[in-house]
């Protein structure tokens, strides 16, 4: 982002410390898997069927896992060049981080670390899925925190996610008027703006038990008009309509398969709820996620290779030569890291064009 205001206050300059699109704590496992607690030492893989692949390694990141990664040492211009893939520059200004930074704390403590300790009341909807009633929590401050989270992927335009217009502003005005750099006021304005806080519907989705490959995975499904946002260890159903959720759940990725609707829809309710599914269903879902970008990913591979091949050589290219590219691309026997950068692509499309 270029310099310029606050996006949310509208008032202040933007700070050229980088703002976390998604709070640190709800990615840190994934980042930083061996060490969650530790800042500094994580790393990051955005793969699109635009840019193919990036790799962002923190700072204090091991060297000799840089390489392993890469299959080569880095080079300083990829250093000077690194970008956090969930940190944007110039986005909020000191004082909205900080009002920003009390209601993830507060999430972070009354949720994140206790939801799954038995502090809440559990309900058995079946023998799957358990429903975690936040009856001692503040809901309009949970519900803040979600609502912050799909606000800032919108403004910063993460994986190309863009809320309406209108959609966008109404949130930021919500979220302007209700925080404060005191929760106890953010509590008393949070109560007034209770109404329109919790029209918004939402579901809330996690797993008490992760895999290695289950949880590391932030993705958001823009095709649909219900909001499907899989970060790390939840997932969130968003809508900025009542009615949303309830008559778009049949593409998201299998999920839609074991929704129980009535029990698991947060809209103007007094107790908001975590639905608990089993670690399997979590691993399915992240693997229907993975298929589908796959599928985009080679989609977007042909299309850039049949271009170049056909302008190289000025005949169509038969559908044995595709085949036999992707079959060369897929089946070589490096990292993904190299596999997916842009100059691992471009020398395989090339080896076709001699």
């Amino acid at each position: 982002m270029k310099a310029g205001i606050c996006k949310l206050c509208k008032k202040k300059a933007a700070s050229s410390i980088a703002s976390h699109v998604f709070s640190h704590f709800f990615i840190k496992s994934m980042l930083n898997p061996l060490d969650e607690n530790k800042r500094g030492y994580g790393s990051s893989y955005s793969i699109s069927s635009t840019k193919f692949l990036n790799v962002f390694f923190e700072r204090k990141f091991n060297p000799e896992k840089i390489t392993e990664a890469l299959g080569r040492e880095i080079m300083d211009n990829e250093i000077e060049a690194l970008v956090d893939h969930y940190a944007v520059k110039f986005i909020l200004c000191k004082d909205c981080e900080d009002r920003f930074e009390r209601i993830e704390t507060y999430f972070n403590d009354i949720v994140f670390k206790q939801v799954f300790e038995n502090k809440y009341k559990l309900t058995k909807i079946n023998n799957n899925q358990i429903i975690h009633s936040l009856e001692n929590a503040n809901n309009n401050i949970i519900r803040l925190f979600i609502i912050s989270l799909i606000w800032r992927a919108s403004i910063t335009k993460f994986d190309n996610f863009t809320l309406g217009h209108r959609d966008q502003e109404q949130i930021r005005i919500l979220l302007d008027k209700s925080l404060d750099l005191d929760l106890k006021e953010i509590e008393v304005k949070s109560r007034i703006y209770e109404k329109e806080i919790r029209s918004y519907p939402m579901m809330l989705f996690s797993t008490r038990f992760f895999s290695d490959t289950t949880s590391n995975l932030v993705h958001i499904e823009k095709s649909n008009s219900t909001y499907f946002f899989k970060i790390n260890e939840y997932i969130i159903l968003f809508g900025t309509k009542q009615n949303q959720i309830r008559s778009n759940t049949n593409y998201l990725y299998g999920l839609s398969k074991i929704i129980h609707y009535k029990e698991s829809i947060n809209i103007d309710e007094n107790t908001i709820t975590v639905t608990e599914i089993p670690g399997s269903d979590f691993h399915s879902i992240k693997e229907e996620i993975f298929s589908k970008l796959g599928e985009e990913f080679i989609i977007q591979l042909v299309k850039i290779f049949t271009t170049l091949y056909e302008k190289f050589h000025g005949m169509r290219v038969t559908e044995e030569i595709v085949k036999e590219f992707l079959l060369d691309f897929t089946e070589e026997d490096i990292t993904i890291a190299e596999k997916y950068s842009p100059e691992n692509i471009k020398k395989k499309i090339s080896e076709y064009l001699n």
